[in-house]
């Protein structure tokens, strides 16, 4: 029997395969940026970038990607979650294949500009549709699938781009490769998922009545509405046209989307600057690099598993604990980086990148459940938007921009020393904001 023609047997659900496919699409669309960051040293030497513009690049991408996430929450309201995704992929694919013919610093701050635009259509839809096919006690776990395109991307990445450039012999055709692999997350989404489960006609009525356990016990959905497939549109539309100035006046909010900016600091300041601090801090080759820089994402998958599994059952839904847990535990490490120099036992080095990773990663799941359950699932996509535009447009690209800076040449090498007692003091601020905010939700129409 084919996955998609199961129908609620035993433990499998049609749901689980829509969180592996959206996974597998965004681990392609997220190649682009670990391997640039992973080819790094060979695109800067080749177009002469410095340090500070290959870090100014960065951030302009996504200081472009990060306001563009809250238009696309409204943007998924309009036309579907499912057609921005489309429209996402085909957009990386293009931009991707442009950077192969990059020739000058200029060009490289453009083409970063248009990606930031373009491409800030591919994570909004991707959890709006899963936080619309997976219920609460399931939904971390959901989200942290998804987060697992870009934690375990740079897990296996790095050798991928390495050894692609390797094998040409140049940095410019992997981008070309890359790009064509477009053609499968394409596919995958035309034929697999669907914006709302019922509109799936595989699915099954016990399946649904799982998906949609929290609008019926509300009251919010009935029996008879799932059985006929027959939700109305003014009902959707009552859940999701909620004010804006409710969702931003909703307490705690603010501070949650505060908070958010370190998770994406975290994330940003090892996605841009580990690769590099590796090669020029313990002067690995570029193939031990991409060996290396393994290490902290591999551990950062089982931190995001773990994280979201414990939120779910362990803490009966609630959020705030592993948030707090993940700042606070990612600080110490962030700290040894800051100080080991070449020559450091590598046993150590490989524990600390571990331990980093792991901490580091586990609040994914969790941040990305609580708009769903702070307000319906229908309201996701603007609340989620709202969340991320200002963690991308703060966290994202200020992160690796204010290390760039923090990066200093000595007589023996480079110095990235205070880079991440910087990221380390981001670490401690989010966990004073986590540890804080209150969890509970508001009673009101069209609020869960």
């Amino acid at each position: 029997m084919s996955v998609a023609t199961v129908k609620g047997h035993g433990w499998w659900r049609y749901r689980y395969w829509v969180a592996i496919v959206l996974t597998f699409c965004y681990s392609i669309q997220y190649l682009d940026r670990v391997k640039t960051s992973v080819l790094a040293p060979l695109i800067m030497k080749d177009i002469d970038l410095s340090h500070a513009q290959y870090g100014l690049g960065m951030s302009l991408m996504l200081a472009f990607y990060g306001p563009m996430q809250a238009v696309v929450g409204w943007v998924c309201d309009r036309f579907g979650a499912r057609r921005v995704l489309l429209f996402s992929i085909v957009s990386w694919s293009l931009c991707t294949w442009w950077m192969a013919y990059m020739q000058t610093p200029q060009e490289w701050y453009i083409r970063q500009i248009i990606f930031g635009i373009l491409c800030a259509t591919e994570f909004v839809p991707s959890s709006r549709i899963l936080a619309r096919w997976f219920a609460k006690r399931q939904r971390a776990q959901a989200q942290a699938a998804l987060s697992y395109a870009w934690i375990l991307t740079p897990a296996w990445a790095p050798v991928f781009a390495t050894a692609l450039a390797t094998a040409f012999g140049d940095w410019r055709p992997v981008f070309i490769v890359v790009a064509a692999l477009g053609v499968l997350p394409l596919l995958a989404i035309w034929g697999w998922v669907t914006d709302r489960p019922e509109d799936h006609k595989g699915m099954s009525e016990m399946e649904l009545h799982e998906i949609y356990e929290e609008e019926i016990e509300q009251g919010v959905y009935s029996h008879e509405e799932l059985e006929k497939r027959s939700i109305s549109k003014e009902k959707i539309a009552a859940q999701r046209d909620i004010p804006l100035r409710d969702i931003l006046l909703y307490p705690g909010f603010i501070q949650l989307t505060v908070a958010y900016i370190v998770i994406q600091a975290l994330y940003w300041a090892a996605v841009s600057w580990s690769p590099t601090y590796l090669k020029e801090t313990f002067g690995f080759s570029i193939m031990a690099m991409g060996w290396w820089a393994i290490v902290y994402f591999a551990a950062g998958v089982l931190g995001s598993f773990t994280g979201s599994r414990l939120s779910d059952t362990v803490f009966g839904g609630r959020r705030r604990p592993i948030i707090s847990i993940s700042y606070i535990c990612t600080f110490p490490f962030l700290l040894l980086l800051a100080i080991y120099k070449q020559g450091v036992n590598p046993v150590a080095l490989l524990l600390t990148l571990s331990a980093a990773g792991f901490f580091a990663n586990m609040a994914w799941g969790p941040y990305y459940a609580w708009p769903a359950e702070i307000f319906s699932p229908e309201v996701h996509a603007k609340a989620l938007g709202i969340i991320n535009a200002v963690g991308y447009f703060v966290g994202a690209a200020g992160a690796p921009l204010v290390m760039s800076r923090l990066i200093v040449k000595t007589a023996t090498g480079v110095s990235y020393t205070w880079s991440w007692v910087f990221i380390a003091a981001l670490a401690v601020i989010g966990f004073l904001l986590a540890v804080t905010v209150k969890e509970h939700k508001k009673e009101t129409p069209g609020i869960a």
